[in-house]
């Protein structure tokens, strides 16, 4: 299927060449002029550190160099270094010579790794050491690649280090005339719901997101930051916050240390963290374990996947006297959208959603706007094909707002599932369903391809899961349909406390009392198969969405006399 131009992603380009410049990077050299000698990253492992004033001339540095080495004005350079001061610095200076990082996620796998790789066509690769091993022995993904920058020790592959492109000091700032339009970034998807998605992100995007994240949370320069999600450590340094980087594995947020990151807090008396999920549900146990607090800490912000209540009511009472938890809902492709605090959901809402009716995520951040709509599985080409529902009705939620996203990078099919033209501007389909309530609150119910559709009606896993999650025995739930729509047989995967699987007696003792529970609500009387699973699999990025697909594969492969 081809794409017409009229179908292509709206683009604010009129009178581009007289647009003022724009580059994220120029929030660096901001903090560097209001405060020099704040320092902006700490290796909490290492104890390295460095200030904004060196941090911005090492930035202007690379720059140059890269400059020089021709990766800039658009060229597309994949990025592959680990967290830290190197990590911070090369990004800003790969946006400063106007290049674009095409950033994917190691954790997402190999195979996953270098299909995205491929599908950018980079000419440049600034990484580790192991990247470029990886690009001599996979070397069809690389193809492309032209230019090369090795952060460490270089071997055979040629090109500069990034330490020769730092001491090449640049002899006056020389920033890329970008502007707002222009692309800033590739991100790609975690792939959670399908193979990853190259999300192209413009300047005035990333731009938006930080002053949209200060703003919603009140982040002032001068606080410190224990980031426990990579990316999310860049929005601190460009608002002022002197960023510390715990002594974890980012790509693996599920087994970080817990120890490591209460250290990193309690020793520079940070006042906020991010983290999914997976993060926290084991911080806060370490914490009611050792009774060790964190008194400085105004805000925690969890995002990545729905938070169990029961990890939010671990920090209770163990951060500062006005601090809380905050659970941002969003999407790579327009974050952030709206967001709410534990003081909230603990207070009221975790009732309801006991109760069936999903997950409250708040109301929409000052300058988004939010509908939902009928549920259409294939694309909408214009808004006005788009149905908007009343208050209470589940529907597909879209968004609109300075820091939604436009397209996919080489994926126009994706670009036309995802995206709803409304004159001038495009709307983003979350691929997420969910409802308004009348006070305007927006509520989430899952993934739209997640939703099990049966002869009775439809069920929305976010809903039905909460009411087995209420079971003491139960760690977390799954709904998975069995079968195809419309005729899918709904089933519930367990994942108990300890993990286990246990002896058949108590499972059927379980077994029997999830199913007098689910005989006790509408939206669950229809269930009538549960298994039980020892580790429910989750996405690589936050080590927290459960993979449904492959759930589904493995229930019918327990189940199959359902199928026949």
């Amino acid at each position: 299927m081809t794409i017409s131009e009229a179908e292509l992603p709206v683009r604010a380009n009129s009178a581009h060449a007289e647009a003022p410049r724009c580059n994220v990077s120029d929030f660096i050299f901001d903090q560097a002029k209001l405060r020099p000698d704040q320092v902006a990253v700490i290796e909490h492992a290492s104890g390295r550190k460095v200030t904004y004033a060196e941090l911005a001339q090492r930035i202007e540095n690379i720059a140059f160099g890269l400059t020089q080495m021709g990766i800039a004005n658009g060229e597309r350079a994949v990025f592959a270094i680990k967290p830290g001061i190197e990590f911070v610095e090369t990004v800003f200076a790969l946006f400063r010579a106007g290049a674009v990082p095409v950033v994917v996620d190691p954790g997402m796998g190999v195979d996953n790794m270098l299909k995205c790789i491929e599908e950018a066509e980079p000419t440049a690769l600034v990484g580790i050491p192991m990247a470029h091993m990886l690009s001599k022995f996979k070397s069809r993904a690389f193809r492309t690649v032209k230019q090369r920058v090795t952060v460490g020790r270089r071997w055979a592959w040629g090109g500069e280090t990034l330490e020769s492109l730092r001491s090449r000091k640049a002899a006056a700032s020389n920033p890329a005339p970008t502007r707002a339009d222009d692309t800033a970034a590739i991100l790609f998807t975690s792939g959670a719901t399908g193979v990853p998605k190259g999300v192209v992100f413009q300047h005035a995007v990333f731009v938006g997101q930080t002053e949209m994240i200060r703003d919603a949370y009140d982040i002032q320069p001068g606080e410190i930051d224990v980031p426990c999600f990579a990316l999310f450590a860049l929005f601190s340094v460009a608002m002022g916050v002197t960023i510390v980087l715990p002594d974890i594995d980012f790509s693996k947020p599920g087994k970080a240390s817990p120890a490591k990151v209460v250290d990193a807090i309690n020793a520079h008396h940070a006042t906020m963290s991010f983290g999914s999920p997976a993060v926290w549900k084991r911080v806060g146990p370490y914490l009611e374990q050792t009774g060790v607090n964190l008194p400085t800490i105004k805000r925690i912000l969890i995002a990545g996947a729905p938070v169990p209540y029961s990890t939010l009511a671990m920090f209770k009472g163990k951060l500062a006297p006005d601090g809380d938890l905050h659970t941002p809902y969003g999407a790579t492709e327009s974050l952030p959208f709206s967001t709410i605090c534990a003081g909230e959901i603990l207070g009221g809402t975790s009732i309801d959603t006991a109760c069936g009716a999903g997950t409250c995520v708040g109301k929409p951040l000052t300058g988004v706007e939010a509908k939902v709509i009928r549920l259409i599985d294939g694309p909408i080409l214009n808004i006005r094909d788009a149905e908007e529902l009343k208050p209470g009705e589940v529907g597909e939620i879209i968004v609109r707002s300075q820091v939604t996203t436009r397209e996919y990078f080489n994926r126009p099919e994706n670009t036309k599932l995802a995206k709803i033209r409304d004159g001038e501007t495009i709307w983003h389909r979350m691929g997420d369903t969910g409802y308004f309530d009348e006070t305007g609150r927006l509520w989430f119910c899952g993934r739209a391809t997640h939703r099990v559709e049966t002869p009775l009606g439809t069920l929305y896993p976010i809903q039905v899961e909460a009411i087995f999650n209420n079971h003491d025995a139960v760690g977390r739930s799954a709904l998975v349909g069995l079968g195809d729509a419309p005729n899918q047989v709904p089933c519930i995967v367990v994942e108990l406390h300890d993990g286990h699987i246990p002896a058949k007696d108590l499972r059927d003792r379980i077994r029997a009392e999830l199913l007098m529970m689910a005989g006790e609500h509408e939206k669950t009387r229809e269930i009538k198969y549960i298994l039980f699973h020892e580790g429910l699999p989750v996405d690589v990025r936050h080590n927290a969405k459960i993979d449904r697909i492959a759930l589904k594969h493995w229930a019918e492969t327990q189940l199959p006399e359902v199928l026949q």
